[in-house]
């Protein structure tokens, strides 16, 4: 399978609920190393600013794109991205692979993609250039892939000019951040660089920055547990969870166990406990904590965490929510497109009732830790305000570190501000 045509197989199944990673993982090796590269930069470019890529649809594509063939709309939406991203792919060559994969499913439609990606290729230029000048919002949440109602949200959640400023942090890409372990060999950053990454220090101790992004299983030490790949953001949110007095940590909401490890590393002596919905992801749970070495030290299960109870009382409580994901949009940019006022709402009621759970939990004079990957205050300080009012004995304590970000007068915003650091919200408190 061809470069162009993997791209389209992305962006179907993104279509149907899928997610770019996952889909090209399972394309295995049907592409070859090159052509996974580009079918990874046109799916990610398309699916970043695809608002971006519909508005000069809805511009060239005429009368109106419901009127042609979803294999010439998925063509012209491609085309769009890749001419406007791709630098380093001849427009010539994208257009006629793009030709080529649309003639064999409607070949009176490949004549359309011809003639509106040239236009996308002349025409396309001025009409960005006007929308970076106007200054409006919209055209703003356009040029950085972001939905208009989130960007309002922000705005009115953070004022207008913070508001602006993550909205055009959500433009760019991201890139690898590691978590080194602590047995993790000291050349690691040499062994690296020898298998072809471009390597830089991280300003915190424990991390590590590759230029790119890689595929961590790929890389030399992974199998070995020398390094786990989270962002910036993710280990000041478990550097704050592992900072408590006590032998038993719960992490409610483990996924696939990331911060759960890195918890257990941190504190080799305490016993820690973790929980997910999902057979799924506690079963990549547990190959993460065996693979970290772990295994003795960390429990994973498989349950609802309104549901579940500890097997022992827990010391601190760390409750990293299912959220909209809005601060990792630059990551896992398929999510933004799926959120929506009501899904949001809905969130956010999970949200409150598994903070209020983990309150009732944890042991007297213990310790809970409230994070999303979010940057929209109905999932963040909201739902914490709403929780303390439901617990008077529950009181916010202070960070155990200057983490930086945007104080909320409840628990703090760390902005993406870089391609290593994805947007999270953190608060502590004590019962």
């Amino acid at each position: 399978m061809r470069g162009v045509e993997a791209a389209m197989y992305l962006w179907r199944q993104v279509s149907k609920g899928g997610i770019v990673s996952e889909s090209l993982r399972a394309l295995g090796d049907r592409v070859s190393p090159p052509d996974r590269t580009l079918a990874a930069s046109l799916a990610y470019a398309l699916v970043r600013r695809l608002s971006l890529w519909e508005h000069l649809r809805e511009r060239f594509l005429l009368p109106r794109p419901e009127k042609f063939s979803k294999p010439v709309r998925a063509a012209v939406l491609t085309g769009a991205a890749g001419l406007t991203e791709l630098e380093k792919f001849a427009p010539a060559v994208l257009i006629s692979s793009l030709i080529e994969w649309t003639k064999a499913r409607d070949p009176r439609g490949a004549r359309v993609v011809n003639a509106v990606l040239r236009r996308v290729l002349e025409e396309g230029p001025a009409e960005l250039a006007r929308l970076r000048n106007d200054g409006r919002l919209d055209s703003l949440c356009l040029l950085s892939g972001v939905p208009l109602w989130v960007g309002e949200r922000w705005r009115r959640d953070y004022g207008a000019d913070e508001g602006r400023r993550l909205v055009e942090q959500n433009a760019g890409g991201s890139s690898l951040s590691l978590r080194l372990s602590p047995g993790a060999p000291r050349d690691l950053p040499q062994r690296l660089e020898e298998a072809g990454q471009i390597v830089a220090e991280s300003p915190l101790p424990e991390g590590l920055r590759l230029a790119d992004t890689a595929l961590p299983s790929a890389l030399p030490g992974y199998g070995e547990g020398w390094f786990t790949p989270q962002s910036e953001s993710s280990i000041l949110v478990g550097t704050e969870a592992a900072d408590f007095e006590g032998t038993r940590l719960l992490d409610m909401c483990a996924g696939r166990g990331v911060k759960t490890g890195q918890i257990a590393q941190l504190r080799p002596d305490i016993a820690v406990e973790g929980w997910d919905l999902s057979k799924g992801r506690v079963a990549a749970g547990v190959r993460e904590m065996e693979r970290l070495k772990l295994s003795g030290r960390v429990v994973m299960r498989t349950g609802s965490a309104l549901e579940l109870e500890p097997l022992a009382a827990p010391d601190a409580i760390l409750v990293d929510a299912p959220c909209s994901g809005s601060g990792t949009w630059r990551r896992h940019p398929e999510g933004k497109w799926r959120l929506s006022p009501e899904s949001l709402t809905e969130l956010a009621e999970l949200q409150y009732r598994l903070l209020c759970r983990a309150f009732s939990l944890v042991k007297k004079g213990g310790k809970v830790v409230y994070s999303t990957c979010s940057l929209l205050a109905a999932e963040n300080e909201e739902v914490v305000e709403k929780a303390l009012r439901a617990f008077p004995e529950i009181s916010e304590r202070p960070l155990s570190a200057d983490f930086g970000g945007i104080d909320r007068g409840r628990g703090r915003v760390l902005t993406p501000e870089n391609p290593w650091t994805d947007g999270f919200y953190l608060a502590a408190f004590s019962k």
